[in-house]
Protein backbone atom coordinates (compact mmCIF):
# COMPACT_ATOMS: atom_id res chain seq x y z
CA UNK A 1 0.00 0.00 0.00
CA UNK A 2 1.28 3.45 -0.88
CA UNK A 3 1.88 5.67 2.13
CA UNK A 4 0.67 8.96 0.66
CA UNK A 5 1.61 10.92 3.75
CA UNK A 6 5.19 9.72 3.54
CA UNK A 7 5.39 10.44 -0.20
CA UNK A 8 4.02 13.95 0.32
CA UNK A 9 6.61 14.57 3.03
CA UNK A 10 9.36 13.64 0.59
CA UNK A 11 7.84 15.87 -2.10
CA UNK A 12 7.60 18.77 0.36
CA UNK A 13 11.23 18.27 1.26
CA UNK A 14 12.20 18.36 -2.40
CA UNK A 15 10.48 21.75 -2.61
CA UNK A 16 12.41 22.99 0.44
CA UNK A 17 15.69 21.89 -1.12
CA UNK A 18 14.81 23.69 -4.36
CA UNK A 19 14.05 26.86 -2.45
CA UNK A 20 17.42 26.60 -0.70
CA UNK A 21 19.20 26.02 -4.01
CA UNK A 22 17.48 28.98 -5.63
CA UNK A 23 18.62 31.18 -2.73
CA UNK A 24 22.25 30.32 -3.56
CA UNK A 25 22.76 31.67 -7.08
CA UNK A 26 25.64 30.28 -9.13
CA UNK A 27 26.61 32.37 -12.16
CA UNK A 28 28.79 29.68 -13.82
CA UNK A 29 30.62 26.40 -13.22
CA UNK A 30 33.90 28.14 -12.37
CA UNK A 31 32.17 29.77 -9.39
CA UNK A 32 31.86 26.30 -7.84
CA UNK A 33 35.63 25.80 -7.93
CA UNK A 34 36.62 29.06 -6.22
CA UNK A 35 37.97 28.55 -2.73
CA UNK A 36 36.11 31.54 -1.33
CA UNK A 37 32.80 29.86 -2.31
CA UNK A 38 33.53 26.46 -0.80
CA UNK A 39 30.81 26.69 1.88
CA UNK A 40 28.18 27.62 -0.68
CA UNK A 41 29.36 24.86 -3.00
CA UNK A 42 29.07 22.31 -0.18
CA UNK A 43 25.59 23.57 0.70
CA UNK A 44 24.53 23.35 -2.95
CA UNK A 45 25.86 19.82 -3.28
CA UNK A 46 24.10 18.78 -0.08
CA UNK A 47 20.73 20.26 -1.06
CA UNK A 48 20.96 18.70 -4.51
CA UNK A 49 21.90 15.37 -2.98
CA UNK A 50 18.95 15.48 -0.56
CA UNK A 51 16.52 16.33 -3.38
CA UNK A 52 17.83 13.43 -5.49
CA UNK A 53 17.65 11.09 -2.49
CA UNK A 54 14.00 12.06 -2.03
CA UNK A 55 13.29 11.27 -5.70
CA UNK A 56 14.87 7.87 -5.10
CA UNK A 57 12.86 7.27 -1.89
CA UNK A 58 9.58 8.20 -3.59
CA UNK A 59 10.35 6.03 -6.62
CA UNK A 60 11.43 3.02 -4.57
CA UNK A 61 8.40 3.30 -2.27
CA UNK A 62 5.91 3.40 -5.13
CA UNK A 63 7.63 0.58 -7.01
CA UNK A 64 7.63 -1.62 -3.89
CA UNK A 65 4.08 -0.71 -2.85
CA UNK A 66 2.68 -1.50 -6.29
CA UNK A 67 4.92 -4.51 -6.88
CA UNK A 68 5.82 -3.30 -10.37
CA UNK A 69 9.30 -4.77 -10.43
CA UNK A 70 12.54 -5.23 -8.58
CA UNK A 71 14.96 -2.47 -9.48
CA UNK A 72 18.65 -3.32 -9.47
CA UNK A 73 19.52 0.19 -8.34
CA UNK A 74 18.09 3.66 -7.72
CA UNK A 75 17.96 4.45 -11.43
CA UNK A 76 15.97 1.29 -11.97
CA UNK A 77 13.25 2.44 -9.59
CA UNK A 78 12.79 5.67 -11.55
CA UNK A 79 12.73 3.78 -14.86
CA UNK A 80 10.13 1.36 -13.52
CA UNK A 81 7.86 4.34 -12.80
CA UNK A 82 8.28 5.28 -16.46
CA UNK A 83 7.62 1.73 -17.67
CA UNK A 84 4.46 1.63 -15.53
CA UNK A 85 3.20 4.93 -16.98
CA UNK A 86 3.39 6.75 -13.65
CA UNK A 87 5.99 9.03 -15.21
CA UNK A 88 6.29 9.60 -18.94
CA UNK A 89 9.03 7.18 -20.04
CA UNK A 90 11.05 9.91 -21.78
CA UNK A 91 10.99 11.99 -18.59
CA UNK A 92 12.00 9.00 -16.45
CA UNK A 93 14.96 8.40 -18.76
CA UNK A 94 15.86 12.08 -18.56
CA UNK A 95 15.93 12.28 -14.77
CA UNK A 96 17.92 9.08 -14.39
CA UNK A 97 20.94 11.29 -15.15
CA UNK A 98 20.47 13.21 -11.91
CA UNK A 99 20.09 9.96 -9.99
CA UNK A 100 23.37 8.73 -11.48
CA UNK A 101 25.06 12.06 -10.71
CA UNK A 102 24.16 11.51 -7.07
CA UNK A 103 26.85 8.82 -6.95
CA UNK A 104 29.44 11.39 -8.01
CA UNK A 105 28.34 13.69 -5.20
CA UNK A 106 28.36 10.92 -2.61
CA UNK A 107 31.64 9.31 -3.59
CA UNK A 108 33.77 12.40 -4.15
CA UNK A 109 36.83 12.17 -1.97
CA UNK A 110 39.19 15.00 -2.84
CA UNK A 111 38.37 18.73 -2.93
CA UNK A 112 37.76 19.88 -6.49
CA UNK A 113 37.41 16.30 -7.70
CA UNK A 114 33.75 16.66 -8.55
CA UNK A 115 32.67 17.81 -11.98
CA UNK A 116 31.82 21.47 -11.55
CA UNK A 117 30.38 21.68 -15.04
CA UNK A 118 28.05 18.75 -14.45
CA UNK A 119 26.96 20.17 -11.08
CA UNK A 120 26.23 23.51 -12.74
CA UNK A 121 24.23 21.75 -15.48
CA UNK A 122 22.16 19.94 -12.86
CA UNK A 123 21.45 23.26 -11.15
CA UNK A 124 19.97 24.48 -14.43
CA UNK A 125 17.53 21.54 -14.39
CA UNK A 126 15.76 22.15 -11.08
CA UNK A 127 12.46 22.19 -12.93
CA UNK A 128 12.90 18.44 -13.41
CA UNK A 129 12.38 18.07 -9.67
CA UNK A 130 9.23 20.20 -9.86
CA UNK A 131 7.95 18.13 -12.78
CA UNK A 132 8.66 14.91 -10.88
CA UNK A 133 6.77 16.20 -7.84
CA UNK A 134 3.86 17.38 -9.98
CA UNK A 135 3.58 14.02 -11.77
CA UNK A 136 3.78 12.04 -8.53
CA UNK A 137 1.12 14.25 -6.92
CA UNK A 138 -1.09 13.68 -9.98
CA UNK A 139 -0.54 9.94 -9.66
CA UNK A 140 -1.38 10.00 -5.93
CA UNK A 141 -4.71 11.67 -6.72
CA UNK A 142 -5.66 8.60 -8.77
CA UNK A 143 -4.99 6.21 -5.90
CA UNK A 144 -7.83 5.10 -3.69
CA UNK A 145 -7.52 6.16 -0.06
CA UNK A 146 -6.75 3.32 2.30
Amino acid sequence: MIDKRKILQYLDNIQRQLEDLENMPVPNAEFLLLRNHVERTKAIKYSLLVAVEDVIHVSAHIVAALGIGKPKDASGAVLLLGNAGILPLAFARQIVGMVNFRNKLVHEYLPGEFEAERLFENLQRLDDFRQFSFLIRQFLETQQPH
